[in-house]
């Protein structure tokens, strides 16, 4: 299995340490614009143009370059007829989304979106206690992810990434849109039906810094989502309020609390950040040996791509 790396910047690095670390008989090459003078650190064969790393005849194209590149590419390459996996978000905009679907539609290919949070143990925890019978109806729901954009990535200026620049896809809709993406998994398919987004001088970025958006799923679970790059304490949170009870999802502390009318659980757990992306690797390569629609496909990323486009306020078509 030849496996195409569209980019190795912090994701695309991350994949590929992971995906050599697999059991698997895979075989890794990259695309990059720029070759490095030193390598890439993987001992693997770099392409400087997109086309003659498609002539060594990929399997799968990871599509881990910048958001904004990520249809252009990914059409390519689905034209050349390798399964996708596209890291989040699918993209900055709805400009030629549905023609990349089709494209995969008509070719039978294998399609993945990169949202990690899917497989984390605690949310993947607080599933099960929501698809059990104990805690009746869900009613409502809070999910909330902030931290301090400068400290992302230390070793560069944050206001040069992609994060502090909107024409790249840049701003925290589409940079924490994880927490869009398992609202749409546990509660959805969600409807925007409020938001609001601001921006902060105390950043020194032009893209938006803080968003609110009230939203709602079947049943009329009224959800809020609040995201910003400005908590200088990291904090990613899911509260649940249901029928009977409480859940608290903590992503920070790995813990799962869940509330009773007279008592209190609580479940700790042990795992570090690469097992979420291992189980992701592991769920999509499984279905590309199977053939089998991955539940976080294309289009399933186009509609929470659309919910989060709502939030900040609109879109090109």
């Amino acid at each position: 299995m030849r496996i195409l790396l569209t980019g190795l910047g912090s994701i695309g690095r991350r994949h590929t340490r992971l995906l050599q670390e697999s059991t698997r008989n895979i075989e890794l090459i990259a695309y990059r614009s720029r070759a490095s003078e030193t390598g890439n650190g993987f001992g693997i064969p770099e392409y400087t143009q997109l086309q003659d790393a498609l002539e060594a005849d990929p399997d799968i194209a990871f599509i881990t370059n910048p958001t904004h590149k990520h249809i252009e590419t990914a059409m390519r390459c689905a034209k050349a007829g390798c399964d996708l996996f596209v890291e989040k978000p699918l993209s900055h905009d709805l400009n030629r989304v549905d023609k990349l679907i089709s494209i995969t539609e008509e070719r039978d290919i294998v399609t993945c979106v990169g949202c990690q949070l899917r497989f984390d143990p605690v949310l993947n925890a607080a599933q099960e206690r929501l698809q059990g019978d104990d805690l009746g109806s869900t009613i409502s729901f809070c999910a909330t992810a902030g931290s301090y954009l400068p400290e992302w990535r230390p070793d560069s200026d944050y206001r040069d990434s992609y994060s502090a620049d909107p024409d790249r896809g840049g701003g925290v809709v589409l940079d924490l849109i994880h927490e869009i993406d398992y609202a749409h998994w546990l509660f959805g398919p969600l409807e925007c039906t409020a938001s609001e987004i601001e921006y902060t001088d105390t950043l020194d970025i032009e893209s938006e810094a803080i968003a609110e958006a009230i939203v709602k799923g079947p049943d009329n679970c009224l959800g809020s989502i609040h995201l910003d790059y400005c908590r200088r304490q990291p904090r990613r949170t899911l509260e649940v309020i249901c029928e009977r009870g409480t859940i608290i999802a903590n992503l920070e502390k790995k813990t799962l609390t869940v509330q009773y009318q007279s008592s209190t659980e609580q479940e700790t757990f042990e795992y570090g950040r690469d097992q979420r992306f291992r189980k992701q690797l592991e769920y999509f390569l499984k279905h590309v040996d199977t053939r089998k629609a991955c539940e976080n496909n294309l289009q399933e990323g186009k509609d929470v791509l659309e919910i989060a486009l709502e939030i900040r306020g609109g879109h090109d078509e």
